[in-house]
């Protein structure tokens, strides 16, 4: 609560409706004297309707980016965040209103920010609630006057160094004058930005799957634009919005030349993967596991390990495609479960010479998305005893064996892989 009148209204709402609530103040300290009257109204206020408060005193940093308005929202949001965990509470409640859901889209349509983004401000987002969203400024004013709701003035929103504030003191009050009822239309872009989303959508289901993989023939028939919108989608499903770089999207048409197994930069951390009727985004720093080493014992006690479990059992003889099952009595300890490598060669389960991992994967149809993931299990001595695939990898087998550590008529111990 900043003490304003928009805050204060929501606060004596909330008096009003009886609903319990932890007001958070945050003094910048800014305009000296003045802040800290803002400070001491919200406080005396949630004494008398009995409400907890804390005020958090922010120190703006001078070599902080951005500026002052971007600094003090991401800190303000941290303290929110940090206090809603804390607290257990449900809910973060603010006092946004309709004239700043229409200075968000302004501010976005001028900044060339795209059409989804223009349906503005969500009332409520499973964690932001903005009850007061529909309302104007206007009505809000109207209200704290006529039930007597005490407010302060930040005087610092009468000033336009910020693009808030030089759209709401300057340009505003013109296009008052020049365009009567644009805020109204403004308003309405949201129903276009909406329509947009549903055909967006629509389309995006027929080519996008669930986990993000995009059906390659459907995709190269639609046009370009449409490209981007639908490649955006499924960006958006995999690593969240912002992840795409412009330069990309306007080299979209590269994606066609794309070779099966080749791959796209999409930005600093992702990549666009051609797989034989896909594309795949992947991250490429999601995958960084490590050599896990496991002893004897380990495995005797059925250690697991990212997607793997590792146990030693009496061999009974007993295999089926959820299971691997290797010779234990022909392997040495310790053995080690890591990442394959470019250059590792295993005798694959019923072959006589070793092949590449890299052409048994390629073989097995592992999918692009799941080939940076699969595993090797390696005896001491360096020879490679299984290769895992995982649970994504589009394979019905967990993985193979080494024709080297297959179980026989003699085997007693063996080890069994599973997820």
């Amino acid at each position: 609560m900043s003490g304003g009148p928009d805050s204060m209204a929501l606060l004596y709402l909330l008096h009003r409706e009886e609903i319990p609530a932890f007001i958070v103040h945050c003094n910048y300290g800014l305009r000296g004297q003045a802040s800290d009257k803002d400070q001491n109204l919200v406080e005396e206020m949630c004494k008398l309707w009995n409400f907890e408060c804390v005020s958090v005193r922010l120190e703006y940093e001078k070599k902080a980016t951005g500026n002052f308005q971007k600094w003090a929202r991401e800190r303000r949001y941290e303290v929110f965040y940090d206090l809603k965990e804390e607290l257990k509470t449900d809910v973060i409640v603010t006092a946004h209103h309709q004239d700043d859901q229409i200075e968000t889209i302004f501010q976005r349509i001028l900044r060339g920010s795209g059409l989804s983004s223009w349906r503005g401000i969500e009332t409520f987002d499973g964690t932001l609630f903005r009850p007061l969203l529909e309302v104007s400024k206007s009505e809000i004013m109207e209200f704290v006057q006529q039930f007597n709701i005490p407010y302060r003035i930040d005087s610092t929103n009468e000033e336009s160094t910020y693009a808030r504030n030089f759209l709401r003191n300057n340009w505003f009050p013109e296009l008052n004058k020049l365009f009567p009822g644009w805020s109204e239309n403004i308003l309405a872009v949201r129903d276009r930005a909406d329509e947009f989303a549903g055909l967006k959508t629509l389309v995006a289901n027929g080519i996008v799957s669930a986990d993000g993989l995009i059906d390659r023939s459907k995709f190269l028939a639609l046009p370009d634009s449409v490209q981007r919108v639908i490649f955006s989608y499924a960006a958006d499903k995999i690593g969240g919005t912002g992840i795409l770089s412009a330069g990309f999207l306007s080299e979209i048409h590269k994606l066609s030349e794309l070779q099966t197994g080749a791959k796209l930069q999409i930005s600093d951390d992702y990549f666009v993967i051609r797989d034989r009727v896909s594309f795949v985004i992947v991250n490429e720093n999601l995958d960084k596991f490590m050599p896990v080493q496991f002893s004897e014992d380990d495995v005797s006690n059925g250690k697991e390990c990212s997607f793997v479990k590792l146990k030693s059992e009496v061999f009974n003889g007993v295999y089926s495609k959820e299971i691997l099952v290797l010779n234990s009595d022909a392997i040495e300890f310790p053995i080690t479960l890591r990442n394959w490598q470019d250059g590792d060669r295993f005798i694959s389960f019923g072959m006589q010479g070793s092949q590449l991992i890299s052409s048994h994967i390629t073989n097995k149809k592992v999918s692009a998305l799941a080939k940076k993931s699969v595993k090797v299990i390696e005896s001491f001595d360096g020879t490679i005893c299984a290769v895992i695939f995982p649970p994504n990898s589009g394979v019905d087998t967990i993985g193979t064996i080494s024709e080297a550590y297959r179980c026989t008529d003699q085997t007693k111990k063996s080890i069994i892989i599973s997820y």
